[in-house]
Parts: C-alpha cells; structure tokens; sequence
C-alpha cells in the first residue's frame, strides 16, 4: 500500500485548482474588436483550454510529488548464509618485521580486507593484541566500518607491548559467548609465542571448546624476525631473538575443533584464507526492516513535461480569443 510521508501537502490541492482556474487571464494581444478573428475560422473551443489544464495539473502533480508518496518493498526475512566470526590480530612489535614486504602486520591486514570482503553474510568482529587485548569493532554486518578500523591499526594501537594470547582469545570469547549463530569460530593471526597476560591460551582453548568455539590459528613469519632499527637517522636491520610457538597454536586449534596454518610469505597467507572462506556456512534469518521506495522524482519529471507541453499550447499552438 501506498504511503505518504508528507501528506499534508495534498491540502493545498483544492486551493489550487480554485486559483488557477478562477483567475481571469488577459489577452496576449488587444484588439478593438475579436470579430475579424471569428470571421476568419478563429472560434474559442476547448483547445485553447489544454495548456491550461496542462499547467494546473503539472502543479497538482509537483503538490503530489512534495507529499512524498512511497510505494513499499516486498520485505520478509531473508534466509542467508553465514557465521559469526571474531578476527583477533597480533599487532606486538615483531609484527613490524620486514620478513614480509613491507612487514607482517601489513600484509595481515591486506589479507584481511579481502577475507572480509568475502563473507558479505558473516557477522565478524575485530579484537587486537599486544601485550594486552581488546575488542576494536564488536560483531557486526557493516564491513565498511569494520575494514576502515581495520586499515587504521596499528603497533600504537596497544600501548603495552607483548604476546598475550590467551588473552586475545578470552576476548574474543566474550564477543561470540552471547551469539545465536549455530557457528562460531575464531581466527588467530599472530608471530610470536605467548609471553604476557594473566590468561593460559589452553584454559582459554578450553573455555573455547566448551563454548563450541573453533579457533583457526595462523602462524605468521619466516623463522627469521628482521627489524627496522633507525642508526643516526638511517635504516638498518637487526635479526631478533624470539619467534613462532607452533607447538601451541596447533593445541589451541586441535582442542576447539580448529586447523593450524603456517604463513611464510605473503601468498601462503592469502591461501590460508582463502581455504578457511570455504569453511560451511550455517542458515540464519536475516531481520530486515520495511524498506519504500521513492516515487516523488518520477513525478516531477512527469510534472516538468506537462508544464512544458502547457506553456507550449497555451501560449503557440493555439491563438487565445479573448
């Protein structure tokens, strides 16, 4: 059904049709008598009414148009695809390491914008880490804003440097444990071991498990850390202890169900994703609020041709006798 948002417009309709066809109009042109035009054929018919009418129902159509009529969109819920996901970034200082080009954290978060493009029907979230851990954007469908917080990340963005996995993951946890989604995973993207936080990455494992909480871990990193150091204002590079815990992040994966990857450059890492992509999707309804679409441009597109043709016939189509 038809609504209108402004229909208090359609009021000013009978104010128009009063004073657009009340209103006496004067000749174009006086003569002192009309009587030559009428003998020469020239007789007042309802022709040279049309530009008249024309124009007053160009008005009332434009009066339509100002009352916004909108015609509804079939809306129901739409059965979709997806899962919730919670995304969850180590952005500690060895990210920064060159081994990837231009560094890990770079390209994990390249990756990332393109996974996120990917699962238009997901709900995700994003949680970074360093030494400590927090939700950047909780679980939601609007991915716009979750790849610009995305691409705004960065080593600054904790304050406190470090590894704190197990914290990362009870994090995460906190953003799923309320979800209704039949799946729910976790995706893991670090390069380090875990070395801060009060939290156990196995108790979190667990507290996962339980939960039905898959984690995907993915080990970032060639088993060399290369760090940009600055040396009297020059760039140099400076191989650093410390590296990946495999052994750990396949325990977190093979406690939750998960499966644990290994990157060592930039493509490995894109194929990682690109398989976890085609994890299956579970159904859900989709809530979509009722939708109308516009129908006042299409009347004054209709009101504007009316105008024209009115103006055109009552002013040179057709000889007006007084």
């Amino acid at each position: 059904m038809i609504r209108l948002a402004n229909w208090y417009f359609l009021i000013l309709i009978p104010f128009i049709l009063f004073i657009m066809l009340r209103k006496k109009r004067k000749a174009t042109i006086k003569f002192s008598s009309v009587q030559l035009l009428k003998n020469s054929g020239m007789k007042k018919t309802w022709k040279h009414k049309v530009g008249i009418y024309l124009i007053v129902l160009s008005v009332i159509l434009l009066d339509i148009a100002w009352a916004r009529p909108q015609m509804p969109v079939k809306a129901a819920p739409i059965k979709q695809e997806g899962i919730d996901i919670a995304m969850i970034l180590d952005i500690s200082g060895s990210m920064g390491s060159v081994d990837f080009k231009p560094n890990r954290l770079e390209v994990a978060r390249s990756t990332m914008a393109d996974f996120i493009k990917e699962r238009a029907s997901d709900r995700m979230s994003l949680i970074i880490f360093a030494g400590t851990a927090y939700t950047r954007v909780p679980l939601t469908l609007d991915h716009d804003i979750l790849t610009e917080s995305l691409q705004k990340v960065t080593s600054e963005s904790v304050d406190e440097d470090g590894t704190a996995i197990g914290m990362a993951l009870s994090v995460g946890m906190n953003r799923l444990k309320k979800s209704d989604a039949a799946s729910k995973i976790m995706i893991l993207v670090t390069d380090g071991d875990n070395n801060a936080g009060t939290i156990n990455p196995n108790t979190a494992a667990d507290m996962a498990k339980d939960l039905n909480i898959k984690v995907y871990t993915i080990g970032v990193g060639t088993d060399k850390t290369i760090m940009p150091v600055q040396v009297f204002g020059q760039t140099q590079y400076q191989q650093v202890d410390g590296g990946l815990n495999e052994d750990l992040l396949k325990s977190i994966a093979d406690t939750t169900g998960g499966k644990y990857f290994r990157a060592k450059d930039a493509k490995a890492l894109s194929g990682i994703f690109a398989d976890i992509n085609q994890l299956e999707k579970t159904e859900y309804n989709k809530d979509n609020r009722q939708q109308y679409e516009e129908l006042a441009f299409p009347l004054m597109k209709g009101a504007l041709i009316l105008l024209l043709m009115g103006i055109f016939f009552d002013r040179y189509c057709f000889v007006r006798i007084p």
